[in-house]
């Protein structure tokens, strides 16, 4: 939790966020009238909270990523010999239109009309995330696989790594930098 920030509270919502996603999937007001009918503060030893916290810890959340990551990361270091990384696209669609960063484009589960973004997540072969990366809801799998060669390469420095991911992520574009990379 301390890859969170150093603040109890904060750490303590973050966590509270995941269980109630789990748990609740609702709303962050429903979720903060959902806690009120439950032991949460008192078993957190949170205090009392609304959906305006919530929101305020998911801000933080958001400013926060890369030391988030890298935070995981230190305590669970990428191998720098042989290793292998999963990694998959999955699409997040939104309800309304006053979603800023999201935008519209092809949606595999057939829900026109909506916003979405796409979201990649590579993880190690045990499947704990390493990072996670948003992109406009019209972006394609393909580029998104060229950040994730990128990624080891650059950022954890992977040396001889096999990157597994569906064909229709792996074009031609992505074996070419697999090979720049000497990942396979």
């Amino acid at each position: 939790m301390e890859a969170v920030g150093e603040s109890r509270r904060l750490q303590r919502l973050a966590l509270f966020l995941i269980y109630a996603r789990v748990a609740h999937q609702g709303s962050r007001l429903s979720a903060a009238r959902w806690s009120e009918d439950h032991a949460v503060h008192e078993v957190l030893q949170v205090g009392r909270f609304d959906e305006d916290d919530l929101y305020a810890a998911l801000d933080h959340l958001e400013q926060e990523p890369r030391r988030i990551e890298d935070a995981l990361q230190a305590r669970s270091p990428v191998p720098s010999g042989r290793a292998v990384f999963l990694y998959d696209v999955t699409r997040v669609y939104f309800e309304g239109q006053q979603n800023e960063p999201a935008e519209f484009g092809y949606n595999r589960d057939g829900k026109k009309g909506k916003k979405q973004m796409v979201v990649g997540l590579l993880t190690d072969a045990q499947g704990e995330p390493l990072t996670i990366q948003w992109y406009p809801g019209h972006t394609s799998d393909p580029p998104t696989f060229l950040d994730a060669v990128s990624t080891l390469k650059a950022r954890f420095g992977g040396q001889e790594i096999a990157l597994v991911g569906d064909r229709g992520m792996i074009k031609r574009m992505g074996k070419e930098a697999l090979g720049e990379a000497q990942f396979h």
